[in-house]
């Protein structure tokens, strides 16, 4: 009897899944069309489709995760206003922390550009934001820089931060309840990132600016576009 491959079909059961996800947001969307503004549903509404947007954004990044695992991906770069950039993952994740009355805001130089995949680190952001929309108190912070041949992007939030293990230098996964391949996916996408045989990689920190967790990926630019 020929081995089957399970990893192939729970990724085709992920892909089948995220389509009947995507179905139900379309219907969801019509129900709250009809719905009036003063209606007490609406609030409930709001949540559960926010929720479905959040299993839909997890789907793409299983499906990105075993890609990257099997080696099935292939990297598409490009050059990106970082600016422009960080404004698309705003909008596209300001209904999330408004249904929490989450500031959610982003900061970087207008003319900073970095080279990377759109597609993974838009995977990459989302989930860090989704994370700390479980544990921020008030606010979420994207910040963006170009520093020592690389560009950095930090997503940080003023909750109790990653939990602490044998020292003060060393954090495991985001708080209880996560199972980590959240933080496994960013590691993969930094590193599938490489200019010159330097790869990116990912840093777990506490953010100096707001206390919580500091979730920073560094991805590896070419020397030219920083001159």
């Amino acid at each position: 009897m020929e081995k089957i491959d399970i990893s192939t079909i729970l990724a085709s059961a992920i892909h089948e899944s995220k389509n009947q996800v995507g179905t139900l947001l379309y219907q969801l969307q019509g129900l709250k069309d009809s719905t009036g503004k003063n209606d007490l549903s609406l609030k409930r509404i709001v949540l559960i489709e926010e929720s479905l947007k959040k299993l839909n954004d997890e789907w793409v990044e299983y499906l990105y995760l075993y890609r990257l695992a099997s080696d099935g991906y292939d990297l598409h770069v490009d050059t990106f206003l970082l600016d422009e950039f960080l404004d698309d993952q705003v909008f596209a994740l300001q209904p999330s922390a408004n249904a929490k009355s989450l500031e959610l805001e982003y900061n970087c130089d207008e003319h900073l550009t970095g080279i990377f995949d759109e597609r993974l680190m838009t995977a990459v952001v989302s989930t860090a934001v989704y994370n700390a929309l479980r544990f921020a108190k008030s606010k979420i912070h994207i910040n963006a820089k170009m520093e020592n041949n690389f560009l950095i992007i930090s997503i940080e939030d003023d909750g109790e931060g990653f939990k602490q293990i044998d020292t003060e230098d060393q954090f495991d996964e985001f708080p209880e309840g996560n199972t980590g391949l959240g933080l496994y996916f960013a590691e993969l996408s930094a590193t599938a990132h490489v200019i010159s045989d330097i790869r990116g990689f990912i840093k777990k920190e506490s953010s100096n600016v707001l206390g919580g967790a500091s979730l920073t990926v560094y991805l590896p630019q070419p020397i030219d576009l920083i001159s």
